[in-house]
């Protein structure tokens, strides 16, 4: 994951470069920069197809040449429209995401919430790489040499994982036809309800990570470099801090309601957290204040763990890999919709970038409140059989 998003950012760090060489302008380079957003939605509706959902490896490694093969690409192509494609291919990567949230909560099922955290934090450890190594690599081996590095480690990784993973932390390729009966994951008001509480912090996060840059140079005279950095910095500690807290907690049940409760509550603070960021970036327009607020808005990354968290608490472990993948499709909706949103609010006035991330933020919490009363799908079937080491 982490090498994965390394790739992903590294357009958006050498942005001055693939414009020097190209001739391309800004706004066409923030395009570029987020449509890989876009096919993060394409992810999980692929992954969800009956061709991958029981074929984890292969899924895995379409994310990998999905997001390596366009990497060799762009550095020798300099067609606008040709790269967006490309840019779209590649967030194909997201489609390991339910795999790997499954295995997790499976082999970790008393600190999933920290074991997923670990696993998403890779996201932004890569943005933090692809935003300081990038640059600096790129100043001494070129920016198309860099690219085809970064790619090549991506898909070496993708191979390893696809040949070294031992089959008994897959998800099964087969449902016995007594256990796939009396559930379905899309006609659960469950699915659809907890699917879009994520939906408003998807749209923050891969919102904010390729325009960060563009925001803070225009915005505040800040280098896009530094701002990045933190913000990207920040993703990677809030990735921890959930896992961390809810590690620490001692229930006197280990049923699944309680479990998810203490998920979804604190998925709720963690949307506060970042609307407060967020409305104090709005009123302040000190630089050096900016800066440490983007570590208090950062707190929606928060929401990853905590969201993927329910997967394997919410539903039989049997089909919690194929809901994943459906809660994939309607959280990342946000991802198809969600830059190309931003792009044109922000461009009536930069204010109101804030303004919709205050109120992503309010729904989020709303969302998340509504889906902690709605019965469980694994409490239908007989929650007397769950218990946390499952």
């Amino acid at each position: 994951m982490s090498f994965n998003f390394t790739v992903l950012t590294l357009f958006s760090s050498l942005s001055k470069h693939i414009s020097l060489t190209f001739g391309l302008s800004i706004e066409n380079l923030k395009w570029s920069a987020s449509a890989f957003t876009i096919g993060i939605f394409f992810a999980f509706l692929v992954g969800h197809s009956r061709y991958f959902e029981y074929e984890p490896r292969l899924g895995v490694l379409v994310a990998g040449l999905a997001v390596s093969i366009p990497q060799f690409l762009i550095p020798f192509i300099g067609d606008f429209m040709v790269i967006i494609a490309l840019r779209i291919l590649q967030g194909l990567a997201m489609a390991a995401i339910p795999i790997f949230s499954y295995q997790a909560g499976t082999v970790f099922p008393r600190h999933r919430t920290l074991a997923i955290g670990i696993i998403v934090s890779g996201i932004f450890i890569g943005g933090f790489l692809g935003s300081t190594l990038g640059p600096e690599l790129a100043l001494r081996i070129g920016w198309r040499l860099t690219f085809i590095v970064f790619g090549l480690i991506t898909l070496i990784l993708t191979l390893a994982y696809v040949v070294l993973i031992p089959g008994k932390y897959l998800p099964p390729k087969k449902v016995p036809v007594k256990e796939g009966k009396g559930l379905s994951i899309w006609r659960e008001k469950f699915t659809i309800i907890w699917g879009f509480t994520f939906f408003p912090g998807l749209w923050i996060v891969f919102t904010l990570a390729p325009l960060i840059h563009f925001i803070s140079e225009s915005m505040y005279r800040i280098s896009g470099t530094l701002s990045s950095t933190i913000l990207e910095s920040s993703y990677i500690v809030w990735s921890y801090i959930p896992g961390i807290a809810l590690a620490f907690l001692r229930h006197s049940r280990s049923d699944a309601k309680t479990l998810f409760r203490s998920v979804a509550i604190t998925q709720s603070i963690l949307y506060v957290l970042s609307m407060i960021g967020a409305l104090l970036i709005l009123l302040t327009h000190n630089p050096t204040l900016f800066l440490a607020l983007l570590i208090i808005l950062a707190a929606v990354q928060g929401t990853g763990p905590t969201f993927w968290s329910v997967q394997t608490i919410a539903y039989p472990k049997h089909i919690s890999h194929r809901a994943g993948y459906a809660l994939g499709v309607i959280s990342n909706s946000a991802a198809l919709v969600g830059p190309i949103a931003t792009l044109l609010i922000s461009s009536l006035g930069p204010t109101n970038i804030w303004l919709l991330i205050i109120t992503l933020n309010i729904v989020g919490i709303v969302i998340t409140l509504v889906g902690m009363r709605i019965k469980l799908p694994i409490e239908k079937i007989g929650s007397r059989t769950y218990s946390i080491s499952s």
